[in-house]
């Protein structure tokens, strides 16, 4: 079970409204669920960057464009804790 929140916008308004995730395209009718089952990540609807065995880049067209075969999504988070990891490797081959 995953726990990714869906991004909700409401396209009708009465009757409790019909509901819409933005990532994963689902659609509830009634009031606005509550629940985090979203299959999709934050990562993967809107990505900070692209991991791909060269390294990272901004988007996955420069990925691509860098011959790279598999990349992933990589969200703020995840992009921070890859950061911080580097720059801990750095200090201890100081």
């Amino acid at each position: 079970m995953n726990t990714h929140r869906h991004d909700w916008y409401t396209s009708e308004g009465y009757d409790g409204g019909l509901h819409h995730c933005r990532k994963c395209k689902r659609s509830h009718q009634g009031p606005r669920p509550e629940d985090h089952d979203c299959p999709v990540s934050d990562a993967e609807h809107n990505p900070a960057a692209w991991l791909g065995q060269a390294g990272l880049y901004r988007t996955r067209l420069e990925a691509m464009q860098n011959g790279e075969q598999l990349v992933e999504p990589v969200s703020s988070d995840e992009l921070f804790e890859l950061a911080r990891s580097h720059v801990s490797e750095g200090y201890n081959h100081a």
